[in-house]
């Protein structure tokens, strides 16, 4: 029910029926109101439409090149033309969980308790509105509490834009008064009809990748001087963040992933098999059993049907659309737990003669895909990999003329790198049936807040902090069942430095964090997108048919410039605030 509609609630009631007095007086309108809230928050599962953050990462390619983020990824994105416009969007959930808090109190029918929940639901959603405008194009417009009236002057209607430290302090400061309140349950209720409702572990786990992303290196001064001098028009300095407080900072984010591990009933999803932890099928079926032990939170309704179109193959009346990048294929680890430059037991040459990777490759199959890691499998559908559905299976050919690949008539659906994502897709959902598995989309949940909780550790101290690294990064590898980091037989040796660790860890949190809208803002924080979102990307030869279709081949050039690093305020924003200023290296055009 929180999901329902993007729409105004308030907008489809007849001036002659209720006024807005009146909503708040009723128990069942001022739960509707806050459902339209809950709209606000956005699916990050349309990744041609609906969320770009995969479609313009190092992470996947969507097929088709009139979309929207295969034109961001030529470098045609300009403040005029409104692509992926957040800004306003989430402004308006900001003022209606405002009008909210606000308001909530008037009702008659509620007890005392259900309305500070309300409130303190509302009071996160709008933290949540704040952070998402945060990592999306920077420093934010803190709203004052006293709502704008409609008829307001443009002066009165503008302000200037605070900075960085203010923004992070502000949301920070909302969620802690969020938990303050002691209103909200820790977990997710056990009733279908309260899943999806915020908990104060939701609050707790923004609040880790919050500190994670200000404790970054985009967001400090000192570190990234292509934004020092970012100021407002009366010359105030937006990024405000240097290296004086950078451990402090590091140490903040450390502190408050650990307030989420120590928060009694998660744990990371694990299925066993004859008593056996199933490596394979903790990790794929971690996003299609919902509620689980994992989940901090999720939304009830993921809306996965375009994931179970886009990426399931041409064979089995899929679109093909959806695919990964060689990058992305390299990046996941062997079986035996080392990266594949690594191992010299990877090659790139030949096919092998048997099935085996515990049924996840036949014979045939091209030798750069056989003995990788179980989440390489759950990730990717690659060629002549069986189709994962129990109810429409059969081998995926994505070369030239194959089942699933382009031919002389299918020249748009088809991956153009040789590959398709797989990972959120259902096992019970059939596109040639038109049956899609609904299931929770996992905002939040363990296994990202251990990899928050090292990577704080880690920039805090290399030295003193080394055994709880190890801890709980060795979790997260034991769980996807390749060796751990350590001194026994079979394990890795364990990375030396601060350095070396730094580079283990990021490597581990994008495999384990794959396809989850994670990878384009990481890059971002650690100011490595011009190498890793620009510049040549690869796949397999898909204008080949099978002998020649495993040969690495440039399928695209992006472009990503300084600019790229916060995303433009379309320029029907700029005009409506005379003290807004754009964000570095944009024209208002």
């Amino acid at each position: 029910m929180l999901f329902i509609s993007c729409s105004d609630y308030l907008n489809t009631i007849p001036d002659n029926q209720v006024s807005i007095q009146d909503v708040f007086k009723r128990k069942a309108s001022t739960e509707q109101y806050l459902a339209n809230v809950y709209s606000y928050m956005r699916t990050e599962m349309g990744w041609s439409n609906e969320s770009p953050w995969e479609g313009i990462s190092d992470e996947v390619d969507v097929t088709y090149p009139d979309y929207v983020t295969a034109l961001i990824n030529q470098g045609s994105m300009t403040s005029g033309k409104g692509w992926f416009n957040y800004w306003g969007f989430y402004y308006k959930g900001i003022r209606s969980a405002t009008y909210f808090i606000q308001h909530v109190d008037e009702n008659q029918e509620m007890t005392p308790e259900l309305k500070n929940q309300y409130k303190a639901e509302a009071r996160y959603l709008r933290a949540w509105f704040y952070f998402c405008i945060y990592r999306q194009y920077g420093p934010v417009i803190v709203m004052p509490e006293t709502l704008i009236a409609p008829d307001a002057t443009l002066t009165d209607m503008s302000y200037p834009r605070n900075s960085i430290k203010e923004t992070v302090d502000y949301i920070e400061s909302e969620l802690n008064e969020t938990l303050a309140m002691n209103s909200l349950p820790t977990i997710a209720p056990s009733s279908d009809k309260e899943y999806g409702r915020i908990t104060s572990s939701t609050c707790k786990a923004l609040k880790s990748r919050l500190l994670l992303y200000a404790a970054s290196d985009f967001y400090n001064a000192d570190a990234n001087p292509d934004f020092a001098n970012f100021q407002n028009q009366d010359g105030k300095k937006l990024f405000d963040y240097t290296n004086a407080d950078k451990i402090q900072r590091w140490q903040k984010a450390a502190d408050a992933a650990k307030a989420v591990i120590d928060v009694p009933g998660f744990a990371l999803y694990t299925e066993k098999v004859s008593g056996v932890t199933d490596p394979f099928k903790s990790c794929q079926n971690l996003f299609q059993v919902d509620w689980n032990s994992e989940v901090i939170y999720a939304r009830p309704a993921g809306l996965f049907w375009e994931i179970d179109n886009a990426c399931a193959p041409r064979s089995v009346s899929g679109w093909s659309g959806w695919g990964v990048t060689q990058q992305f294929v390299d990046a996941f680890f062997t079986k035996n737990g080392l990266p594949i430059d690594k191992d010299p037991a990877y090659s790139e040459t030949g096919f092998s003669t048997a099935s085996g990777d515990n049924g996840n490759t036949q014979k045939n199959t091209y030798n750069m895909y056989v003995n990788r890691e179980p989440r390489f499998y759950v990730a990717v559908t690659f060629n002549n990999s069986k189709w994962l559905s129990t109810n429409n299976q059969g081998t995926v050919q994505l070369y030239f003329g194959g089942n699933s690949g382009l031919t002389q008539t299918e020249k748009r659906n088809y991956s153009k790198t040789g590959y398709l994502a797989r990972k959120f897709c259902s096992p019970s959902s059939d596109p040639s049936t038109n049956k899609s598995q609904e299931h929770a989309q996992i905002y939040f949940r363990l296994g990202e807040i251990y990899l928050n909780y090292v990577e704080a550790l880690n920039e805090v101290s290399y030295s003193t902090n080394i055994t709880e690294i190890l801890k709980y990064i060795n979790l997260i590898r034991d769980r996807a069942g390749i060796p751990k980091y350590g001194t026994e037989i079979g394990n890795i040796p364990v990375p030396t430095d601060q350095v070396t660790m730094r580079d283990a860890i990021r490597r581990e949190r994008r495999v384990e964090l794959a396809l989850e809208s994670h990878r384009y803002f990481d890059c971002k924080r650690w100011i490595i997108s011009e190498k890793t979102d620009g510049g040549p990307f690869y796949g397999m030869n898909v204008n080949a048919a099978s002998d020649n279709f495993h040969v690495r081949t440039l399928y695209e050039t992006r472009v990503f410039e300084k600019k790229n690093y916060l995303w433009p305020i379309d320029v029907t924003e700029i005009f409506k605030d005379k003290y807004l200023v754009q964000n570095p290296y944009w024209d208002n055009n």
